[in-house]
């Protein structure tokens, strides 16, 4: 199917993949690009998403300034931003709950494409369900867009590499393979039998043992803002603080996510919706 954008957005982004790959830097699409390559999906969102490896993050946003680009680091520890004409190039290094960095396996299972007339690399459809597994918040989830990437694919993916993907997180895999089930009932058998038989074993596994005695709260992992009450008035651990160290996040830099958070529900600068 073929994308539908306005002459102005297509010559940006199509100035951003060239000056990318003349320069030989490497990286991933993701986002509505991506979605579209997979599923024929198409919502025009005026951005691009182009996943890269933290060391290259410099010469990527050098390089996009090159193109007339306005830069700068959105956030240290995930997302870069160039902005030109009012269209907007996300440059994505980690990820906002430090769970899902951008490594170089993203590049090595990458699948070759062409788009806007330029050679890319769409992000795999395994890592792609990984990352939006953790965008289930208030203001963005992205629950059918992983129902849709499934659909597509019929299932037929590395199912492995998702599941040592989530590691830990197996839970959030389980409560997507049942949404999908509800939202398509015809297709269930997209979904193979020993990935259900795995994580429902763990799941009565996990039943049979005692709970943790520590109380730490995952829902800001999903979500930014409906998690916060949580920690700062039940007593929770917030669980990206575990992540922020392994991933060597400055100290205070989950409180700082919190303030932020707390700044933006105050001025009632979230949840803002078009009706």
């Amino acid at each position: 199917m073929e994308i539908e954008i306005p002459t102005i957005e297509r010559e940006i982004f199509t100035s951003a993949l060239r000056g990318l790959n003349a320069a030989g830097i490497p990286y991933v699409i993701a986002g509505a690009f991506c979605l579209h390559f997979y599923t024929g999906i198409w919502r025009f969102t005026k951005d691009m998403d182009f996943f890269a490896v933290p060391e290259t993050v410099p010469q990527t946003l050098a390089e996009l300034s090159a193109a007339g680009f306005r830069t700068w680091v959105e956030a240290d520890h995930w997302l870069g931003k160039a902005v030109k004409q009012g269209c907007t190039v996300d440059v994505i290094f980690g990820s906002g709950n430090w769970v899902s960095p951008i490594d170089s396996i993203w590049l090595e299972r990458s699948r070759p494409a062409v788009l806007l007339g330029q050679p890319v690399q769409m992000a795999p459809v395994e890592d792609m369900i990984w990352a939006k597994a953790y965008i289930a918040g208030r203001e963005r989830y992205d629950g059918a867009d992983v129902c849709h990437l499934i659909m597509a694919t019929e299932g037929k993916f590395d199912w492995q590499h998702l599941l040592w993907r989530l590691g830990d997180h197996w839970q959030l895999l389980l409560s997507y393979l049942n949404l999908y089930a509800f939202v398509y009932p015809s297709h269930y058998r997209d979904i193979p039998d020993w990935v259900l038989d795995d994580l429902l074993g763990r799941l009565k596994h996990e039943r049979s043992q005692p709970p943790p005695k520590k109380k730490v709260c995952r829902g800001t992992l999903l979500d930014r803002f409906c998690y916060n009450f949580d920690v700062e008035q039940l007593g929770f651990a917030d669980a990206r603080e575990r992540y922020a160290r392994a991933h060597g996040a400055q100290p205070g830099a989950v409180v700082h996510e919190r303030a932020w958070a707390r700044e933006k529900l105050a001025k009632g600068e979230v949840y803002k919706k078009d009706l």
